[in-house]
C-alpha cells in the first residue's frame, strides 16, 4: 500500500496539538508539527487586523482529551471538526471499517492506507476505538447530574506604574484599577450540553464602580445542546461561525500562512459556543442546525452592540450621529474609550446549507448585516472602495472534492454590488515523499465582507490577488523539508502605499529528529514588500521597496523523563531605502515535569538587541491554561519567565506566572498611557481552577 507524507503530517490539521504542546498543564513530546503550528501563531500575531486568541484552540483541545472521537463510530462531520485528519484520511478510515470491520484496537490503524507508526502515537490521546462513550439517548437529568463543571479564576498585574494609573490634579486617566480579573465557569456533559459564563475587567477598567456598576466590564454567556431530534445543534447566546475557506463568513480565530502545505486549507466547524474573553470576534442571538439526509441547514439570527467612533455633521443643522470606524480593542479604561462603548447596534442574520457525499462537500452561505447608524470613514485615495453605509449583503458557495490523492477546494463570494471574489486550491501526494499545495486568490478593490479570514496576505479580502505554493518532501525518516513561495499584487492604492503594488513571501525549513526525544530545525524567511518613501517634503510620494529576511536556529533535547531543554537562535534584517536594521535574539527554555508529582514547571531566558522596533523578533511563551503570550522583542535588553503549576488536590490546580523584560537602551518603556518610566517591565499572573 502506498503510506503518502500528506497524510503522515495530517496532524498539522489538528489545532488541538498546538495546546497540547504548548499548555505547561499539557506538556508533551515537541515534534515537528508543533514547529509549524508556532510559525502560524507567530504569524498570527503580526497581523494588524486581527488580535489572536488561543481560547478556541484550547478548548478543542480539552475536549477531545477528555473525550476521545472513537473513529468506529464517529461521522464524516466529527471527523473534520476534530481538526486532526485530512480528507483522504477520512475516507481511508471509512473504506477500511466497511471492508474488514470495526477496529479493535488503535495500533491496528497501520494497516489502514496513508497511516503511519509516528502519525498514531501523535494522535493516541484522542482518538479511541472503544464503545460508544457519549451517551446519545442520556436523559436531561442524567445529563445535569452526571456533567461536569469548571470554576477559572485569574487575575494578573504589572507592578510598574503606567502613565495611565499616575496621579494628576484631575485624577488618573484610567478610571480603574490595575489589576486584571478573568472569571470563567462551565459545564459540559461530554459533547452533548454544554452552558457556560465568561466575565473579564482589563487593567484600567472600573470595578462595581462608575461607568461598571455592573461589575465585570464584559460578560460572554451560551447554551447548548446536541442531537435532540432533528437538531445537530440548538444554541442561545454567545457564539461564533466558520464556514469553507473563510472567504464570506468566519467570525473565529484565523491563522496566517503556513510553510507546511497541510496547513493552509481551512476547515470550517460551523456553529460552535463562545467562551473566549475577545469583545469583538462572536455573534450573540440564537443559532441551530439541523441534519436532515446529506444536507445539514444552519440558520443563525445575532443583535449586539459594539463600540465605535461617533461623529456628528458639521456642515449641517441635522443631528444625526454617524460612525467614523469601529473600536475593537475591547479597553473602556478612559472617559473617551467609555463614550466609545455601545455606540451602535449590529443585527446579522442568515443561513449555510451543507451538503456532503464522502468525497464531495458543497456549502452555500447567505448573510445579512444590519447597522443602527451609517459607517462614515474619512475619505482617503486608498479607502475609497471599503464599505460604508448601514447594510451589506454576502453570498458565497465553497467546496470540498476528493479525488483519490487530490483535495480540490474552494470559496467563491459575492456581495451586493455584484462583485466576485474567489479563492481555490489543490492538496496533493507526488509520491510517498512528495506533497505540495497551490492556492490561487482574487479579492476585487471593491469588494466588501466584513467578516471574512481567508487567505491574505495582509489587511481584509479585498484589493489583492495571488498565487501562494508550498511542498513537503521527506527524503529520509528523520528528516523532513518544507518550503513555501507566495506572489502577490495590489491592484488599488493600501495604506502608507499610494499607487498599485507587488511583493512576495518565501520561506523554508528542514527539520532533523534523529529520535522521539531530539529534534533541530532551521527556518529560513524572505519578505518583498512595497511601501511610500520615507522621504519628506515632496510633492508626489512614490513606492520603494522594503526587504526583510531571517533565520532561526532550533534545538529541543528531552534529556530525561522530567526535563526538556529548548535552544533558539534568531536574527533577522528589515531594509528600507537607507535604513537598514538588524536584530538578534537567543533563548534557552527549560521544562520540568517530574512524574508522580503535583507540581511542573517551565522557564525561559531570552537575551535580544535589535536596532528598532522594524527588526523585532516574536517568540511563543508557555503560559497559565487558557492564557497566551507572543512578545515581539526589539530594542536591547533580556527577558525571563517563570511558570509553576501545583495540583493541591483532586480536581483544584493553581498556576503562578512571573515574566519581566530588562532593557539596557531604555530609560522609559512603551507610549501614550502605557509608558512606564524605567528599564524594566514585569508581569505577575495568579489563576486556580476547580472541576467538580
Amino acid at each position: 500500500m502506498t503510506r503518502t507524507l500528506l497524510f503522515k503530517r495530517t496532524i498539522l490539521s489538528g489545532s488541538c496539538l498546538l495546546i497540547a504542546f504548548y499548555s505547561p498543564c499539557f506538556a508533551q513530546e515537541e515534534n515537528a508539527n508543533s514547529i509549524v503550528m508556532e510559525e502560524i501563531v507567530e504569524r498570527s500575531s503580526t497581523s494588524e487586523d486581527q488580535e489572536i486568541d488561543l481560547t478556541e484552540l484550547t478548548e478543542n483541545m480539552n475536549e477531545l482529551l477528555n473525550h476521545p472521537l472513537n473513529i468506529n463510530k464517529a461521522s464524516i462531520e466529527d471527523f473534520r471538526a476534530s481538526g486532526i485528519f485530512t480528507e483522504v484520511q477520512i475516507k481511508n478510515i471509512f473504506q477500511h471499517v466497511e471492508r474488514f470491520g470495526k477496529l479493535l484496537t488503535i495500533p491496528e490503524l497501520q494497516v489502514v492506507n496513508d497511516f503511519d507508526e509516528s502519525f498514531i502515537r501523535q494522535i493516541i490521546p484522542y482518538i479511541t476505538v472503544g464503545r460508544e462513550i457519549d451517551a446519545p439517548n442520556a436523559s436531561l437529568l442524567r445529563m445535569i447530574s452526571d456533567g461536569k463543571h469548571q470554576l477559572l479564576l485569574r487575575t494578573q498585574w504589572i507592578p510598574q506604574e503606567r502613565k495611565g494609573f499616575a496621579k494628576t490634579d484631575d485624577g488618573p486617566e484610567y478610571l480603574g484599577g490595575p489589576q486584571s480579573i478573568y472569571f470563567r465557569y462551565k459545564f459540559n456533559f461530554m459533547k452533548k450540553l454544554s452552558w457556560g459564563l465568561t466575565a473579564e475587567k482589563d487593567a484600567g477598567e472600573q470595578f462595581f464602580k462608575g461607568a461598571q456598576k455592573q461589575g465585570f466590564d464584559f460578560y460572554s454567556m451560551h447554551f447548548a445542546i446536541r442531537d435532540v431530534g432533528p437538531f445537530k445543534i440548538i444554541l442561545i447566546g454567545d457564539y461564533q461561525l466558520s464556514y469553507g475557506q473563510g472567504l464570506t463568513l468566519w467570525t473565529g480565530l484565523s491563522g496566517g500562512k503556513a510553510t507546511d502545505p497541510a496547513m493552509i486549507r481551512k476547515n470550517g466547524k460551523g456553529i460552535l459556543p463562545y467562551s473566549s474573553s475577545n469583545e469583538v470576534y462572536f455573534k450573540r442571538g440564537a443559532c441551530f442546525s439541523l441534519k436532515w439526509k446529506k444536507f445539514q441547514p444552519d440558520f443563525f439570527f445575532s443583535i449586539r452592540t459594539m463600540d465605535g467612533n461617533l461623529q456628528q455633521p458639521s456642515d449641517t443643522l441635522s443631528s444625526d450621529e454617524y460612525l467614523t470606524s469601529f473600536q475593537e480593542s475591547g479597553y473602556h479604561r478612559t472617559a473617551s474609550e467609555i463614550a466609545d462603548k455601545n455606540a451602535v447596534t449590529e443585527i446579522l442574520y442568515g443561513s449555510h446549507v451543507g451538503y456532503q457525499k464522502r468525497n464531495v462537500q458543497i456549502g452555500l452561505t447567505g448573510v445579512h448585516i444590519q447597522y443602527s447608524l451609517p459607517l462614515t470613514k474619512e475619505l482617503k485615495p486608498y479607502n475609497q472602495f471599503e464599505f460604508s453605509g448601514t447594510s451589506l449583503t454576502n453570498l458565497g458557495i465553497d467546496y470540498s472534492w476528493l479525488y483519490r490523492n487530490i483535495n480540490f477546494y474552494g470559496e467563491t463570494g459575492i456581495n451586493i454590488n455584484g462583485k466576485i471574489a474567489t479563492v481555490n486550491g489543490l492538496l496533493m501526494s507526488l509520491d510517498s515523499r512528495l506533497v505540495i499545495s497551490v492556492v490561487f486568490r482574487n479579492y476585487p478593490r471593491n469588494f466588501k465582507a466584513l467578516y471574512s479570514s481567508a487567505l491574505r496576505e495582509s489587511g481584509n479580502n479585498f484589493n489583492e490577488t495571488g498565487i501562494y505554493s508550498s511542498a513537503a518532501f521527506k527524503p529520509h525518516r528523520t528528516v523532513t523539508i518544507t518550503s513555501a513561495y507566495d506572489k502577490f499584487y495590489f491592484p488599488w492604492l493600501r495604506y502608507r502605499t499610494d499607487a498599485p503594488s507587488h511583493g512576495h513571501e518565501f520561506s523554508g525549513m528542514i527539520t532533523y529528529q534523529p529520535s522521539r526525544g531530539t529534534q533541530l530545525y532551521v527556518r529560513y524567511r524572505e519578505s518583498n514588500k512595497m511601501q511610500n518613501s520615507s522621504e519628506e517634503d515632496i510633492f508626489v510620494s512614490y513606492l520603494v521597496p522594503i526587504k526583510q529576511n531571517g533565520i532561526r536556529f532550533h534545538i529541543s533535547t528531552k534529556v530525561s523523563k522530567s526535563f526538556t531543554f529548548r535552544t533558539r537562535i534568531e536574527f533577522v534584517h528589515y531594509k528600507k531605502e537607507s535604513t537598514s536594521d538588524k536584530g538578534f535574539m537567543i533563548f534557552q527554555d527549560v521544562q520540568f515535569h517530574p512524574m508522580g508529582t503535583k507540581w511542573s514547571c517551565n522557564a525561559r531566558y531570552a537575551i535580544f538587541d535589535s536596532d528598532s522596533y522594524d527588526a523585532r523578533i516574536y517568540a511563543y511563551e508557555n503560559d497559565v491554561l487558557y492564557g497566551y503570550s507572543i512578545p515581539a522583542y526589539y530594542y536591547k535588553g533580556s527577558r525571563f519567565y517563570f511558570n509553576l503549576r501545583y495540583k493541591i488536590v483532586k480536581g483544584l490546580d493553581a498556576w503562578f506566572r512571573y515574566a519581566a523584560t530588562f532593557y539596557a537602551n531604555r530609560t522609559s518603556i512603551g507610549s501614550g498611557l502605557e509608558e512606564i518610566k524605567g528599564s524594566i517591565r514585569s508581569e505577575m499572573k495568579m489563576q486556580v481552577r476547580f472541576l467538580f
